[in-house]
């Protein structure tokens, strides 16, 4: 699809979104950033999300419907209709403050050099810690845990040419750590900037039950997955590989040993080791609260 000049898609993924998805779409529409299209992709909701959307009188709006195939497909599958130079991936229940666009799509047209920006994240309506786009340093502030940064799409405008030239696209075999993985492989990529505007922040909704963080099989498998996927792909950090290998097998270990994986606990713990007698003593310390 040809790219206009100056244009961003805003691509929406909504799966049973009806009660957010019309106050998502406002805050997009109320930009100071102008230019700009709105692409929802209904992943299958059995809830009113279409109609909710069927309602808005915008023509910049187009509704794309597929079988329930996961956030990531959708994404991937907006993209695929995404006429803009600058892409935009919105969760359906986040919200944009007025200058988010403008801050980061300035940015990146007086920075040719930049691929992808991103901001500051607050939440709502559970009020936590501010949190920064990983942006600069992806690698690190992703894969050493630095729990003063986030990799929401939500926060980040893309280069579509970049996104189109190194074939990056949402790993749909991945879950809930899907995010951190698209964010470095683009930052493999390309270079990306954190923007301290205020103005221009995500309003990220969370709840008591969304940061209840239940362990569970699943959750601790995707994590396995992602590890196995940053060796596939060469995304394991350049600098401290075995600090990084040790600590996250570590946090593995204690995963597996969560959900009752006794083989798998006993297994990344003692390759943990392995790898780094040091980290994992360390490790071992900070969970017990023991001095190193």
């Amino acid at each position: 699809m040809q790219e206009i000049t100056g244009l961003i898609s805003i691509i929406i993924p909504a799966y049973n979104a009806a009660a957010f998805v019309r106050e998502t779409i406002t805050s997009v529409q109320n930009q100071t950033y102008q230019k700009l299209e709105i692409i929802v992709v209904n992943d299958g909701s059995s809830d009113a999300t279409s109609a909710v959307v069927k309602e808005e009188a915008d023509q910049r709006l187009k509704l794309i419907e597929q079988n329930n195939s996961g956030v990531s497909s959708a994404r991937n599958k907006g993209f695929e209709n995404a006429s803009g130079e600058y892409i935009l991936f919105l969760d359906a229940d986040d919200l944009l403050t007025p200058h988010f666009i403008e801050s980061r799509v300035n940015f990146l047209t007086q920075n040719p050099g930049f691929g992808f920006a991103g901001g500051l994240l607050e939440t709502f309506p559970l009020k936590t810690s501010f949190k920064k786009a990983a942006a600069e340093n992806p690698e690190r502030e992703i894969l050493f845990f630095d729990s003063s940064f986030a990799t929401v799409p939500s926060n980040y405008v893309f280069r579509k040419k970049m996104l189109l030239d190194s074939g990056i696209r949402f790993n749909i075999n991945l879950n809930s750590t899907a995010d951190r993985f698209f964010i470095l492989q683009v930052s493999k990529y390309t270079k990306g900037k954190y923007i301290d505007a205020k103005d221009g922040r995500l309003l990220y909704r969370i709840s008591s039950q969304s940061m209840s963080h239940k362990i569970n099989p699943a959750l601790i498998l995707d994590n396995e997955f992602f590890y196995k996927e940053l060796i596939k792909e060469n995304l394991l950090p350049v600098s401290d590989t075995a600090k990084f290998k040790s600590q996250y097998l570590y946090s593995l270990s204690l995963g597996f040993a969560k959900v009752k994986y006794f083989k798998s606990f006993i297994k990344y713990s003692w390759r943990s080791f392995v790898i780094s007698p040091v980290w994992f003593i360390k490790s071992v310390a900070k969970t017990l609260k023991l001095p190193e």
